[in-house]
């Protein structure tokens, strides 16, 4: 490996951004059993807590989220 290195000849790469792929920040207040049932789940399936919430933002946003048949109860 080299001591030093020149790096005057490289050529700088032009910046590619993807603004639909870039994260935003937001705050925001949820119970704190829903939180603990979330990182439950992310333990879970072995994935960061966060990368869930944002799966279950995305697939309600995009109407992949259904809600579950409600049981029905017998009189």
């Amino acid at each position: 490996m080299k001591k030093e290195y020149d790096f005057k000849s490289m050529k700088q790469r032009p910046l590619k951004t993807y603004p639909e792929a870039s994260k935003v920040s937001i705050n925001i207040r949820l119970d704190a059993i829903v939180v603990s049932d979330i990182k439950i789940e992310a333990y879970r399936l072995g994935i960061p807590y966060q990368t869930l919430v944002n799966s279950i933002l995305h697939r309600f946003v995009t109407g992949e989220l259904i809600d579950k048949p409600k049981k029905k109860s017998n009189p």
